[in-house]
Parts: structure tokens; C-alpha cells; sequence
């Protein structure tokens, strides 16, 4: 009876013995430490605001084994809130043209402090009308005066935009302002004012003169006031521009190998019209002797548990892509990691970003 047990035990060894040797001979390491420290990431990768108008900032928290942990409590704060302020909710106004820096902050269950930071540019969203330049006024000679003349007292008064523009991106806001003279040519508080655009598709104005610049196209603003049976009006032509955002699209960087083998080149990640796109270069290569390779997306160099897997590497050599799914995001992954799958070890890595 105790001939088969012995010989299941020795079975037992020699295959535990040959899983050992395969396993090592894939990448030589035999155990994997899955720690990292915790992050906190600011993942709206804006490097561009622009005035009259409101953005949201989102940052995600990862523990220490590189999963996103939801529904963190996350603190925002501008260094400069005269120029940006953000609320607790990561909601943005820009309110002046300028530089500012955008500050995440959590603490993570253990009392670490964690914070992240992105620097941005503040523009302005509108081109201000060139002021004509003054008239140059030449010296009168005095004449001898033979007669008084009985004169008028009165003028004809006058309405202008004080703050007019040329241009304004679509999608903003700006705020007019008048100045009236009556018809004593003393600057005074006008009558009710009427203001007008020539195409509320493409820009709305209220009665105080605050207009919303909804798309491309050219307008022209007017404002009127009516002084007994005289209309008065001022005009503003203006362009409106597409919006422009600036923000990172893409990261670029380098595969290298953490194994004996093979693997190297140079690879981009970038925003597509069907999602983000994969790109390896034309200097890219990598070992065929491995027994099943596997390129993944991690928050995690050391593992590929909750690790998204792109799928089994199949061109060894020069450039080729992966086309990954709308559901994620540039900034979702911090890691590719190539991974021999079936013994589950290391082959190589390439940071996406800091």
C-alpha cells in the first residue's frame, strides 16, 4: 500500500522541480513584491484657460497596490485666487489673464498626505478694439473778437462702447460698457439702453450688455438709447473663433527590458477620434523566445492584478499599434507593462508618465 504514495510523492518533486526550472528560465525572478506608494493624480491634463468661461478638474486616488480607490475626499485650491478660483468640487473660473498653479490634496486612511499639482495658462477670450489714436489738436491764433455772438447750450449728445473688441472665442462670455454724454457734453448715466445683435445664432446679448459667444461667425452689436425723437446707437463688429483648449493629448517615452530578454523601443500614446491609440516605434523589438508574452496598461510596475490587458504581443519587430477602447482615459494608467503570462513574471516596462 505504501509503494504508490511513494511514487506519487516522487512525481509530485520532479514536476515541481520542472514548473521551478520553467519558471525561472522565463524570467529569472521568483518573487514579485505588488507595493507601491500611494498617488494622487490630477488626470484633466489642462495647460490652457481661457477667460469667460468655467472648467472641471478631476484627480483620482491609488493605494498602495496601484487600484483607483473612488469616491475619494480630494481638497483643490488655487495659489492665486484673484486670478482662478476652484471650489470643492474642482469647478474652475478663470478670472483674470495670468499664471496659476491648481493644488490636489488628500489624506489617505493611513494619514499620508498626498498632493499633485498642474500649472497653467490663463488667456484672455477676447481681442480689444485697437483705440484710435488722438487726433492731434493745432494752436488757434487769436483773433480780435468784434462782436459777441449769442451761442447754444446745447449739444448733441453722444453714446460709444468704452470697452469694445474685435474678436471673442466661442463658448465665452464677456461683459460691455457705455458711456453717455447728455446734451450739456456732461458724461452722464444714459437713458434705458437697447442692446442688439445681428444673429443670435452665433451671439446672444442681454439687456446689460453681457454677450455669450455661442459660435464661429461675425456680428455686429449694437446699442441704442432714444433721447425725444433721436435714436442714438454705438456698433461693435465682432469675430467669433472656434474654441481652442489646450491641453496634453499625448505621452511618448521608452520600452525596456527588466528581464534577460529582448526588448526595447520607443512608443506614443495618443488621443484619437476613436479613442486612444498605442503607438510602438519603428525601433522597437523584442525577444521571440518567450513563451507567451503579453503587453498590459497598470497603475502598478510590479503586477498585472487589476491590470487592463491589451492582449498577447504578436509583431516582434518595427512599428505596429494597439487600438484600446473609449473607455479609457490618457491619464487612467500610469505603466505598459510586457508580461510573460504564463508563468506570470516580468519581462519589461515603459512609464507613461510622471
Amino acid at each position: 500500500m505504501s509503494r504508490p504514495q511513494i511514487l506519487d510523492m516522487k512525481s509530485f518533486r520532479f514536476l515541481n522541480f520542472l514548473f521551478i526550472i520553467s519558471f525561472l528560465s522565463c524570467g529569472g525572478v521568483d518573487l514579485i513584491d505588488d507595493y507601491v506608494p500611494p498617488s494622487l493624480r490630477i488626470t484633466t491634463p489642462f495647460t490652457e484657460l481661457t477667460l469667460g468661461n468655467s472648467y472641471t478638474f478631476t484627480a483620482r486616488y491609488f493605494d498602495n497596490v496601484g487600484d483607483a480607490v473612488e469616491n475619494a475626499s480630494i481638497q483643490w485650491e488655487s495659489s492665486h485666487p484673484e486670478l482662478l478660483q476652484i471650489d470643492a468640487q474642482g469647478n474652475a473660473t478663470p478670472l483674470k489673464v495670468g499664471t496659476v498653479q491648481i493644488v490636489a490634496t488628500l489624506t489617505t486612511p493611513d494619514g499620508i498626505v498626498l498632493t499633485d499639482e498642474i500649472n497653467l495658462s490663463i488667456q484672455s477670450n477676447v481681442v480689444l478694439e485697437p483705440t484710435p489714436p488722438e487726433t492731434p489738436v493745432e494752436e488757434e491764433m487769436e483773433m480780435p473778437v468784434e462782436e459777441e455772438m449769442p451761442m447754444e447750450n446745447t449739444v448733441t449728445p453722444t453714446l460709444s462702447i468704452t470697452n469694445a473688441i474685435s474678436q471673442i472665442t466661442a463658448a465665452t462670455s464677456y461683459q460691455f460698457e457705455v458711456a453717455y454724454t447728455d446734451e450739456m457734453g456732461n458724461p452722464a448715466t444714459p437713458p434705458q439702453v437697447t442692446w442688439t445683435s445681428s444673429n443670435n445664432d452665433i451671439i446672444e446679448v442681454d439687456a446689460n450688455g453681457t454677450i455669450q459667444a455661442i459660435m464661429s461667425g461675425t456680428v455686429t452689436l449694437t446699442v441704442s438709447i432714444q433721447i425725444s425723437s433721436t435714436l442714438i446707437q454705438a456698433h461693435n463688429q465682432i469675430l467669433v473663433n472656434a474654441p481652442v483648449m489646450e491641453m496634453i493629448t499625448s505621452f511618448s517615452g521608452k520600452v525596456v527590458s527588466k528581464s534577460s530578454y529582448t526588448l526595447q523601443g520607443g512608443f506614443t500614446l495618443a488621443e484619437s477620434e476613436n479613442g486612444l491609440i498605442l503607438s510602438l516605434d519603428e525601433d522597437y523589438k523584442a525577444s521571440t523566445a518567450l513563451p507567451g508574452l503579453y503587453v498590459y496598461l497598470s497603475n502598478n510596475a510590479n503586477t498585472t492584478a487589476g491590470a487592463y490587458e491589451i492582449g498577447k504581443v504578436t509583431v516582434f519587430a518595427g512599428a505596429h499599434s494597439y487600438q484600446l477602447p473609449n473607455s479609457i482615459e490618457l491619464m487612467d494608467y500610469q505603466y505598459i507593462l510586457y508580461w510573460c503570462k504564463p508563468f506570470n513574471v516580468k519581462v519589461g516596462e515603459a512609464k507613461i508618465y510622471d
